[in-house]
């Protein structure tokens, strides 16, 4: 495994897979890693660049803050961008720089909703050198319509929507064979954006196929840098067995999909040898979609006698028996992270959760009493949600105070156009206007921002009351550049 870490310079490649800031630096991109692992196994030659890394690393302190999740908070997203992007002119200048020295002639930025702007900028500087260049976009910033329209004009060739490798590949070949390239599943010319809806591309009907990462071109050492906690991402699965209301997590990953645990068992221990791996972070949706799985990869680890540790997403499932987090416990599981987001019983079957305010509590104590870290995120606000809800929601925290280690997120409910409760708005009392930010909607009891907001500064107050571990308090900013 090549760490390249002492490497500074872009290497001749036939894609540079570009990980756009800001990304979070704990850990290594998983998915480009994938792309990476994937497209070399068909050949192509790949080099991936963490921008992201490499501009925090080399931040001040306090330019580190536009990398936290609660940036969010006190910037919009494109000011973000904007901002990294004042701060760092020489940095991006000089990426593009290297780039432009080397015969390199795809690049791929990985995008988010905050970074598609910066990608946006350093394409230009690419294209106005060089309009050769065919630049991709792909990840969950190009996924829906609504970021895709706030960056105009673009100098992106092509947006890949969805699961990226299969559609990547095909985009690489006809790219090098001289073949033409249309809009089709899984690919969106730059020339019909918001002319044509993009389709998603046939899903990978089996995970076993797909190379796991080997995360080689990464700079493994220069992650986290300054603490010992060294983790590196894994999948267990993609999708999940759930539709949340308000979730679009779902809409991307639209089928659930799993791994053999004795592929699993292979990239971990793949991992401890080569990188001297001693903690993971499953970064599934969630990591009890399929039980049998889960136990599965439980039983090889233990008789592995591998010692490491491992943190992740798990739904509430009332079919969890306590053997089972014992098991997790012996086979390592630290942590595991709750979506509980309300302890109304009334809200959580408006939010399409498939468990009661009971269920999820006798959830938490039994993950609690195995000796695994248990987190909880609440949201507040959700359409509907009245005082009465809102005061259940505090008494479930009341509750279990005893066995909740952290309250991981606290968050305003945001309204996601594309999700079930912005598609169908009517159905649940949701009042937008089409153009405004969507921050600002009420809802039909009259709940609008500045009340879902006092709401969680009340549910704060009582968790530091408490002096309950928190996170993030979440009440995103909103965009200045669409009437208010």
């Amino acid at each position: 495994m090549q760490d390249n870490a002492e490497r500074n310079i872009i290497q001749d490649a036939d894609i540079l897979l570009v990980i756009t800031p800001p990304v979070f630096t704990m850990m290594p991109h998983i998915g480009v890693a994938y792309l990476s692992s994937f497209l070399r196994h068909r050949g192509f030659r790949v080099d991936v660049y963490d921008l992201s890394l490499r501009l925090f690393n080399k931040a001040r302190q306090g330019l580190k803050r536009f990398w936290g999740v609660d940036c969010v908070n006190s910037f919009f997203q494109e000011q973000i961008a904007e901002n990294i992007s004042k701060n760092f002119t020489r940095e991006l200048d000089g990426f593009v720089e290297d780039l432009l020295s080397t015969r390199t002639k795809a690049i791929g930025f990985s995008v988010n909703l905050i970074s598609i702007y910066l990608a946006n900028k350093i394409a230009e500087k690419i294209k106005r050198r060089d309009p050769g260049r065919l630049i991709i976009f792909g990840g969950p910033g190009t996924f829906f319509k609504h970021p895709r329209d706030l960056v105009i004009p673009t100098f992106a060739d092509i947006y890949v929507i969805g699961e990226g490798e299969n559609t990547l590949l095909s985009i690489l070949r006809a790219y090098y064979n001289n073949a033409k390239i249309t809009s089709s599943p899984g690919i969106l010319l730059a020339k019909d954006l918001g002319k044509i809806k993009p389709l998603l591309p046939e899903a990978i009907q089996d995970l076993n196929q797909i190379p796991f990462p080997d995360f080689s071109g990464f700079r493994l050492r220069e992650y986290n840098q300054g603490f010992d906690y060294k983790p590196l991402p894994l999948l267990l699965s993609r999708g999940c067995i759930r539709r949340c209301t308000y979730c679009i997590d779902h809409i991307m990953w639209p089928k659930y999909r799993f791994r053999a645990p004795s592929q699993i068992m292979e990239e971990i221990n793949y991992h401890m040898l080569k990188n001297n791996t001693r903690a993971f972070e499953f970064i599934d949706l969630i990591c009890n979609g399929n039980l049998e799985q889960l136990s599965g990869i439980s039983d090889l680890i233990i008789e592995s006698k591998l010692k490491f540790e491992w943190v992740s997403y798990a739904i509430i499932r009332k079919d969890m028996e306590f053997s089972l987090f014992s098991k997790l416990n012996q086979a390592g599981c630290h942590t595991l992270i709750y979506g509980v987001e309300s302890g109304s019983d009334r809200i959580l079957k408006k939010m399409g959760k498939a468990y009661t305010a009971q269920e999820a509590s006798e959830v938490i104590r039994n993950t609690h009493q195995s000796g695994i870290c248990t987190n909880i995120n609440i949201i507040v606000g959700f359409p509907g949600e009245t005082e009465e809800d809102f005061n259940q929601t505090i008494d479930f925290v009341l509750k279990n105070k005893d066995y909740i280690d952290e309250i991981t997120n606290i968050s305003g409910f945001t309204l996601f156009p594309a999700a079930e409760v912005g598609v169908n708005k009517d159905n649940y009392g949701v009042y937008w206007q089409e153009g405004t930010d969507p921050m600002l909607f009420t809802d039909s009891n009259g709940l609008d921002r500045q009340a879902r907001n006092k709401r969680v500064a009340k549910l704060v107050g009582i968790v530091n009351d408490l002096k309950l571990n928190r996170a993030i308090v979440n009440k995103p900013v909103l965009n200045p550049k669409v009437r208010q």
